[in-house]
């Protein structure tokens, strides 16, 4: 038997050894989870930046509003801007699906966006 000659400085390519595979293999599984934490980390903040903008965002004529200490909701029938703070709401109020308000009320500064009630109710 015999063996192909080999020049100097050349030889067959060295294959991988079970320490590159191995470490291909751990490498390849941390670069795919840390590419999933940046992604969900971009999606968290794209999120939490929605979620300010819907906190603190004016309600529209037409929207569900109501008030935290009182109870009292309604729909946004005007909205008045002031120089400092909220806006003030007044709401016509809702009493239930066929029964609407039949005045309107200030809430002043003192609301919080709803949904609208409407969707609680079964169909009758």
């Amino acid at each position: 038997m015999s063996l192909p000659s080999i020049d100097y400085g050349e030889g067959t390519p060295p294959g991988p050894t079970l320490h590159d595979l191995q470490e291909s293999h751990c490498t390849k599984r941390i670069a795919e989870l840390q590419a999933k934490v940046e992604r969900l980390r971009n999606l968290l903040q794209e999120a939490e930046e929605r979620l300010r903008y819907e906190q603190s965002r004016w309600p529209e004529i037409g929207e569900f509003v109501r008030c935290p200490l009182t109870g009292f909701f309604g729909q946004v029938t005007q909205v008045t801007p002031r120089p400092y703070g909220r806006p003030w709401v007044e709401v016509l109020l809702y009493l239930g699906k066929d029964m609407p308000g039949h005045t309107t009320i200030d809430l002043y500064a003192n609301w919080e966006l709803m949904d609208s009630p409407c969707n609680d109710f079964p169909n009758d």
